[in-house]
């Protein structure tokens, strides 16, 4: 297994972006351009990004499955049903986070005055420059893996539709991990180093299981010893699917 961990994490050409984007990100926090809290806010943004893309991403499969079957029975609706559903997934963790982070320096009066608290995120020093960082990284997968590769062919709308949600969970489960360093502890810069690290722990662990065949196979084997209500080749398809 530490074998296993080693070459997912090992730099090599598929994942080397993301380490520059994890330097990038740590270069501009430890010089001060941005501050710990548009960081660990640029993150949480992300999901309403990931979501984008994924919306896109069910575009291209339901298009490309409509050209294959000939008489277009995939349905575009089940995109707008995404969007609306994964939306308010969004609206509900968003009053979550708001809540939480009210008392950091009085930032969000009311949490559940979402469109004044994503305006005043907008505002917080560098935050800009934060999300063009992460829409460029996104937008690099997206056309290097989903569109050059064409997975649009490996995956239904439907299978990507429930994709996002367990990535933004766990994701969503880290911003509030580092914010608990930034509000109770005031240990800004050791939140947003966290976050930073997490988050690239994470990226590396979904490329590589996405480029590395015999990794992707060896980890499904392990999982599927230890948990013997799912196949080795259903495992493999959900470890596939959740790296998209």
């Amino acid at each position: 297994m530490k074998t296993l961990v080693f070459e997912l994490l090992r730099p090599n050409t598929k994942n080397y972006m993301v380490y520059v984007n994890a330097l990038f990100l740590l270069g501009l926090l430890s010089v001060g351009y941005v501050s710990a809290l548009a960081v660990v806010m640029a993150y949480f943004i992300e999901s309403i990004i990931l979501g984008v893309f994924n919306a896109v991403k069910m575009g291209f499969s339901t298009s490309y499955a409509n050209r294959t079957e000939g008489g277009g029975s995939a349905n575009y609706s089940l995109i707008l049903f995404f969007c609306f559903h994964y939306g308010f997934f969004i609206a509900i963790q968003s009053i979550f986070v708001f809540s939480f982070f009210e008392m950091e320096g009085g930032l969000f009066k009311e949490p559940f005055a979402l469109i004044q608290n994503y305006s005043d995120l907008l505002k917080l020093e560098g935050m800009w420059l934060l999300i063009a960082s992460i829409v460029f990284t996104n937008l690099l997968a997206f056309v290097m893996n989903f569109l050059a590769e064409k997975r649009y062919t490996e995956f239904t709308a439907n299978e990507l539709m429930s994709k996002p949600y367990l990535r933004i969970f766990v994701q969503q489960f880290v911003v509030i991990l580092s914010g608990f360093f930034l509000v109770f502890l005031k240990a800004g810069m050791i939140a947003a180093v966290l976050l930073i690290l997490f988050r690239l722990a994470l990226d590396l662990f979904l490329i590589g299981l996405r480029e590395n065949t015999e990794a992707l196979d060896r980890f499904a084997s392990w999982y599927a010893e230890k948990n013997s209500q799912m196949s080795f080749e259903k495992i493999k398809k959900q470890l596939l699917l959740f790296s998209e």
